[in-house]
């Protein structure tokens, strides 16, 4: 009997599937769980974007997400900046960082945790982005999807 051969996957699907575990890894929605719209329609346009190989789209998408989530859902806080909204945690603080640097050019010469690649290639450097838009996707889930144990009354 010939070898069946299972049909490649392209590597926007194989990005797809990626986002989709980033996803479940955070866990179900909870009976009355908010999210915010905005993060809603942001997170379209961020897979988008992920399957594209879009990696600082991604990161700056994340950010955006988990800060609507934050202003909307969480705090009701729609004047305080995002550094504010993010005291505290680590892994929210990297992604306000990273999108910051993304956002805002510094002066020439200014360290950056964009540029890693030596030789001023561009699409190397932005391949090797990759890693921290994986990251961002992952936190971004977590924030908005991942909340602490409710009390057993309110499940």
């Amino acid at each position: 009997m010939p070898e069946q051969r299972t049909p490649e996957t392209s590597l926007g699907e194989r990005r797809d599937l990626r986002f989709s575990l980033a996803a479940s890894a955070a866990g179900p929605l909870r009976n009355g769980q908010v999210i915010s719209s905005h993060a809603l329609l942001l997170e379209v346009d961020l897979r988008i974007a992920f399957c594209a190989g879009a990696w600082l789209s991604v990161i700056v998408l994340a950010c955006a997400a988990v800060e609507a989530q934050r202003r909307q859902v969480s705090s009701h806080d729609y004047a305080s900046p995002a550094r504010d909204l993010f005291a505290g945690n680590p892994e929210l603080n990297w992604l306000r960082s990273l999108r910051n640097e993304l956002a805002h050019a510094g002066e020439p010469g200014t360290k950056s945790q964009l540029w890693r690649v030596a030789g001023g290639d561009i699409g190397e450097n932005q391949r090797a982005l990759e890693g921290d838009a994986i990251r961002a996707v992952e936190v971004m889930f977590r924030e908005i999807y991942t909340h602490p144990k409710r009390k057993p009354s309110e499940t």
